[in-house]
């Protein structure tokens, strides 16, 4: 079974999701980790924060939307207990 996956701020889960951003106009979508976006807002900033400063690198919109997802264990790694 999945364990419940909530985030509301950067330093949430130690940091260790993926963030999907995604734009709403143009509809470009990029990856990238927790860490880079706590350099530029802190560990203690809430993703809805963080979405209010966010432009999309195409068409410069303020228009994205966060959405984070757990990290996926390689397959044929055992578990670690």
């Amino acid at each position: 079974m999945g364990r419940d996956f909530n985030i509301t701020r950067l330093s949430d889960e130690f940091g260790q999701y993926l963030l999907y951003l995604k734009c709403s106009e143009c509809a470009h979508e990029r990856q990238t980790y927790p860490n880079l976006l706590a350099h530029l807002c802190g560990w203690d900033a809430t993703l809805q924060t963080v979405e209010k400063r966010l432009r999309c690198s195409k068409c410069g919109k303020k228009r994205c939307h966060i959405r984070a997802v757990p990290l996926q264990k390689p397959r044929g790694i055992p578990p670690s207990h």
